[in-house]
């Protein structure tokens, strides 16, 4: 991969074989924390999968990675010394992580189907813009899922985290979106997910399924934009 692109990889986390041998100690001890949830068996897949894939990248055993916390709170691999820049989320059982070298980068990715809003959410976190667009909006729900994995993809792109007040953010335009000095670019995933990343201008999206886990097989057929 040159410094010009971001790789997005999409994977399918219930064909990834576990394995909690790669996994850190902090990784193990929230396992721990989440023993009894749903949401076990998945995080572990997930962190699987990234620990894989980051390995690949940088040429090292999956457990040799250490991650730590960067300037202003985003994720970074500490552990080998590297300029690779990368963000992870993932939503049911889909994961999706941005690779760079010496770009920011952010993604998010929520799910749709059985998704229900908050009373109040829509004032809390859309600009007036995009309450007239969801207003309008054949897939209402689907629409706000949208504006807000655009809004978070930018916020860890940028390290801003959740924002203070998402409403000052208006990202309601055809994808890619620019916004200050980033571009959001939607990632098509089907109907059951939204999903986007965020990253500087002028670099190259390289959208990938990873099929690399035996018998993996996605239920969507992705393409950026």
């Amino acid at each position: 991969m040159f410094s010009r692109a971001v790789d997005v990889l999409v994977a399918d986390l219930s064909a990834i074989e576990i394995d909690e041998g790669v996994l850190s100690v902090a990784e193990l001890k929230h396992s721990l924390d989440i023993a009894m949830s749903d949401e076990l068996p998945v995080y572990l897949a997930a962190h699987t999968w990234l620990r894989r894939r980051l390995a690949e990248y940088l040429e090292v055993p999956a457990e040799s990675i250490e991650f730590g916390i960067g300037e202003q709170g985003k994720p970074i691999v500490e552990v080998p010394v590297t300029d690779l820049e990368f963000n992870f989320a993932y939503a049911d059982w889909t994961g999706v992580l941005a690779v760079a070298f010496r770009r920011k980068v952010g993604v998010d990715i929520r799910a749709v189907t059985g998704a229900e809003l908050e009373p109040g959410e829509i004032a809390r976190t859309l600009s007036p813009t995009e309450i007239q667009r969801y207003d309008d909006a054949l897939n209402p729900i689907r629409t706000f899922l949208q504006f807000i994995v655009r809004k978070e993809a930018l916020a860890k792109a940028t390290g801003d985290g959740v924002l203070d007040d998402p409403r000052s953010m208006d990202v309601s335009g055809l994808s890619p979106v620019a916004v200050d000095d980033h571009v959001i670019t939607d990632i098509n995933l089907g109907d059951g997910f939204v999903a986007a990343v965020a990253s500087q201008p002028g670099l190259t999206i390289n959208l990938t399924i990873d099929t690399t886990a035996e018998g993996a097989a996605l239920s969507f057929a992705a393409a950026a934009v």
